[in-house]
């Protein structure tokens, strides 16, 4: 059952957004690249430096009889058991995810919405937006097609 806001006729199709924060450490570097060439490319960020990153998670669906279109803590335990439980006090590099891209906040977006998009179809919600805060002026964001 749909509930319906007073005086609709059909489903409305709210969009809610979780944000959780982990820390982690990381280099900019390919690895067929010299550490001059990666420094030249990356800078300061080609050495081994961590983030309190900010990520913030934007899901979309129809309100249900309960009133939300999910549990916050249903959004809170998926991104915890798959994101925050490999990333929090990690070093990105050493992630499957990174073995041939840098971890970079644009790679990480895009993996973590691929991620987490999987996870969230079984409740019937589509995950729409993902922002990456690397450092409190510099993010990266994906939005679903």
């Amino acid at each position: 059952m749909t509930f319906f806001l007073s005086g609709d006729k059909g489903g409305k199709l709210l969009t809610i957004t979780k944000e959780f924060t982990f820390d982690a450490a990381h280099r900019l570097c390919l690895s067929d690249l010299s550490e001059e060439e990666n420094e030249k490319l990356y800078g300061k960020c080609s050495r081994f430096h961590g983030h309190t990153y900010r990520l913030q998670v934007s899901i979309t669906g129809e309100i249900k009889s309960d009133g939300m279109i999910i549990n916050f803590t249903t959004l809170k335990q998926i991104v915890k058991d798959k994101i925050l439980s490999r990333y929090d006090h990690a070093y990105l590099n050493d992630l499957e995810e990174y073995k041939t891209m840098p971890p970079t906040a644009e790679a990480m977006c895009v993996h973590l919405f691929k991620e987490l998009g999987d996870h969230l179809k079984p409740h019937d919600v589509s995950l729409t937006e993902i922002t990456l805060y690397e450092t409190p002026t510099s993010k990266a964001t994906i939005t679903a097609d």
